[in-house]
C-alpha cells in the first residue's frame, strides 16, 4: 500500500566544482513523507536512481530535467539545462491510485493540475513552481517568470497550492491570486513566514528561527508537511505550524540530508523560538 504519491521530475541539480546532486520536488517530497512515516512512491522522467525505500515509477529516459542555481543577494538566479519528457496520467501505476495524499510538484511543466482526476478520493496538493516558469527553446537557458491563467476547470480537484514569493517576484498580489483559487492557498516568505489562505482569507504564519544552512527544497518541505499534517489533523493552523517547523529543520543543513523526522519537527515546535512577526491569524 502507497500512503502519499509525489508527480513530477527528479532533476539533476548542477553544483560548484563539476558535482551534481538529484533534486527537484517529488524528491524532497517523497523522502520527508518516509522520515514522517508514510509509504511514499514517485511518478517521474528522469534518469536519476531512485531513492532507497520509495516506490519509483519512471518513464523510461536517458535524460534528467538540469538546473543550475545560483544564490545571490538579491535572489536565486536560474539556469535550465535540459528538460525530461512530460508525464502523464498513464504513467500512474494502477495500485496507487488509491493512495490518500498526492502532492503534484512540477518544475518544468511536466504534469498538469488535472492529473489529480486519477486520485478520486485523495487530499491532494500542488506546488505552483513548475507552473510559473518559462525559458528559451535554446538550452541552457535563464529561468524567467511565466503568467500562468489556469482555468477554474483545470484546479477543480486540488485542495492545496502552494508557491514561494519568489516565484512570482515578489508581486503579492499575483501570489494572493493564486493562492485564492483552491480552497486552501500558501504564499511561503522564507524567514518570514508564509499568508495561509482559507477560501481567499490571509492567515500569517510566522517562521521559526533557524540558522540557515541551504534553502533549497524549503518550500517543498512546507508543502509536504502541511499536506501530510492536514491528512492527519484536518486542521489547516495545526498542519501550517508543523510545516514552518519542518522548513526550519530542513534549511539547518544541505539538501535533502537535513530532512527531519517528526520527532525532530516537533522538538522544533515545543522550543516556543517562532519569530516575533505580530499576530498568528490575521483577517
Amino acid at each position: 500500500m502507497i500512503d502519499f504519491v509525489a508527480i513530477g521530475h527528479v532533476t539533476r541539480d548542477l553544483l560548484p566544482a563539476d558535482a551534481t546532486a538529484a533534486g527537484g520536488t517529488a524528491r524532497f517530497a517523497a523522502l520527508l513523507a518516509q522520515r514522517l512515516g508514510l509509504r511514499p512512491a514517485i511518478v517521474t522522467a528522469s534518469a536519476e536512481p531512485a531513492p532507497v525505500g520509495v516506490a519509483w515509477a519512471n518513464i523510461a529516459t536517458h535524460i534528467s530535467s538540469t538546473f543550475e542555481n545560483r544564490y545571490t543577494p538579491t535572489g536565486r538566479r536560474q539556469w535550465l539545462h535540459a528538460v525530461a519528457p512530460a508525464i502523464s496520467a498513464t504513467a500512474i501505476p494502477l495500485g496507487w491510485r488509491t493512495a490518500p495524499i498526492v502532492l503534484l510538484g512540477p518544475v518544468v511543466h511536466e504534469c498538469t493540475p488535472t492529473l489529480a482526476t486519477a486520485f478520486p478520493s485523495a487530499l491532494i496538493g500542488a506546488t505552483a513552481q513548475g507552473w510559473l516558469r518559462d525559458w528559451n527553446d535554446d538550452l541552457p537557458s535563464p529561468i524567467r517568470l511565466r503568467r500562468w491563467q489556469p482555468a477554474p476547470k483545470e484546479l477543480e480537484r486540488l485542495h492545496v497550492l502552494s508557491l514561494s514569493s519568489e516565484d512570482v517576484g515578489g508581486d503579492d498580489e499575483l501570489a494572493a491570486y493564486y493562492a485564492g483559487l483552491t480552497p486552501i492557498g500558501i504564499v511561503t516568505y522564507g524567514a518570514r513566514g508564509a499568508t495561509m489562505f482559507l477560501h481567499g482569507k490571509p492567515h500569517h504564519i510566522p517562521a521559526y528561527q533557524a540558522q540557515e544552512c541551504d534553502p533549497t527544497g524549503a518550500g517543498d518541505v512546507f508543502a509536504t508537511a502541511f499536506l501530510i499534517r492536514l491528512w492527519e489533523t484536518g486542521d489547516p493552523f495545526a498542519a501550517a505550524r508543523f510545516a514552518a517547523a519542518a522548513a526550519a529543520c530542513a534549511v539547518e543543513g544541505v539538501g535533502d540530508t537535513a530532512l527531519p523526522d517528526r520527532a525532530q519537527i516537533i522538538q522544533r515546535m515545543a522550543g516556543g523560538n517562532r519569530a516575533i512577526d505580530h499576530i498568528t491569524r490575521r483577517s
